[in-house]
């Protein structure tokens, strides 16, 4: 098991404001956010946006945790929100407010849903949240973000962006407990359990290979492939399957491998003790990214990683992949299931009428 203490035992917080302020979401580069202190070179914008007590203190607990490791990103909201700068649009009932609203997958599940863990959600009358900046701003609820919430009771239907300054009736802000590249609470072991108990127990899914298009990151994704399939894994392209149908194929699964990047987040969804491999790329050469290992360790997976390498070119050695697999485990590789994976691509090419 993954020991190196990113998971962080404490109990979650969450608190009740009445008549809090919302500043509305900005962006704002290094250059003009001249109260802040000297960052890492890595930081290339300052976001604003956050909640205020009535007595205009910003509430430490609404603040997004950024510019940490490759985060680039940095909070810069005041401590004190001047006193002309208070007021705006009233809102009455209870809202739940859920921090940064990540669009991308990998980004949802890991740091998105680290609010997501009351467990009374569905009696809120609104739901508030920010933009992520990586998103350029906008609000683009996707499949996967209402499966999610639908799974825990969260009523993203009633999702507002705040975009304007907001007074609240009554505001409950909980804990982010997913602190992008750094920690994460152990409370998340219940959500992800909760997630992952609702599609246990179906089919068996053997062994499964998370594969995706060639990018800069990995220009030889196919290579990979057949090395994996030649030890009796599964590829899949996971974007192509319904979320429903990843959850029960990463419950369910003998092993989960990958290449470095979102897919592999999955683990955290996959049983404790799971044998995982992970395939390195460009941006992971030697080892997982760091929130990969705070995944890793907090999912009790056996994470294995194949490094990618110390050369130029954008691709990996598919001898290397076929070795760690073979000393991973202690089996020889069989050539049917790389001539039936090459087949079918054939197939689908033909069907697509794209050329070979």
């Amino acid at each position: 098991m993954s020991g190196t203490g990113h998971v962080v035992d404490a109990e979650p917080r969450c608190v009740t404001l009445r008549d809090a302020i919302a500043t509305p979401f900005a962006s704002v580069v290094p250059a003009e956010a001249t109260e802040q202190p000297p960052r890492d070179e890595h930081v290339t914008a300052y976001t604003r946006g956050c909640l205020y007590d009535a007595d205009g203190v910003r509430v430490d607990l609404s603040v997004r945790a950024g510019g940490i490791a490759r985060d680039r990103a940095a909070s810069s909201d005041p401590d004190i929100l001047p006193r002309e700068q208070r007021g705006g649009t009233w809102l009455t009932g209870r809202t739940l407010y859920l921090g940064a609203f990540m669009g991308s997958y990998g980004r949802f599940i890991t740091e998105g849903l680290s609010r997501y863990w009351l467990k009374d959600a569905g009696t809120f009358d609104h739901v508030v949240a920010y933009p992520f900046l990586r998103d350029n701003g906008d609000l683009g609820i996707q499949d996967f973000h209402r499966y999610f919430a639908g799974l825990l009771g969260v009523p993203i239907g009633r999702l507002a962006i705040l975009r304007s300054q907001t007074v609240f009736d009554e505001i409950v802000v909980p804990e982010q407990l997913w602190v992008s590249d750094l920690q994460v609470n152990a409370g998340m072991r219940d959500l992800y359990g909760r997630i992952r108990d609702r599609h246990a127990g179906g089919r068996p899914a053997g062994r499964i290979f998370l594969s995706r298009a060639p990018s800069p990151r990995l220009g030889n994704p196919a290579a990979v492939e057949e090395a994996f399939a030649a030890f009796g894994f599964r590829v899949l392209h996971p974007e192509r399957l319904p979320i429903a149908d990843q959850l029960a194929l990463y419950a369910n699964c003998e092993i989960l491998a990958g290449l470095s990047g979102g897919g592999m987040h999955n683990c955290l969804f996959a049983r404790p003790g799971l044998l995982t491999i992970e395939v390195g790329d460009r941006p992971a050469r030697r080892r997982p990214a760091p929130v990969q290992r705070i995944a890793n360790e907090l999912a009790q997976v056996e994470a294995r990683f194949i490094r990618f390498g110390e050369g130029t070119e954008a691709a990996i050695d598919p001898k290397t992949v076929r070795k760690r697999l073979r000393d991973t485990l202690g089996e020889l590789p069989r050539r049917g299931p790389v001539v039936l994976l090459r087949l079918g691509r054939i197939i689908k090419r033909l069907r697509s009428g794209t050329a070979p």
